[in-house]
């Protein structure tokens, strides 16, 4: 059974979002979507 993080879960949270914008974002581009897919170059982290 897979242990609750340890520390800043929020920190993970916002670590794991930036690897898999930053695999989206060379994925559009090597794709050559157009404008990025409509990505932004940096990734946007709000919490609802």
């Amino acid at each position: 059974m897979p242990k609750p993080p340890e520390g800043d879960v929020e920190a993970l949270v916002d670590a794991y979002a930036t690897v898999a914008h930053s695999f989206s974002l060379a994925m559009a581009e090597e794709l050559r979507c157009e404008k990025n897919g409509g990505l932004p170059a940096k990734p946007v982290l709000n919490r609802a």
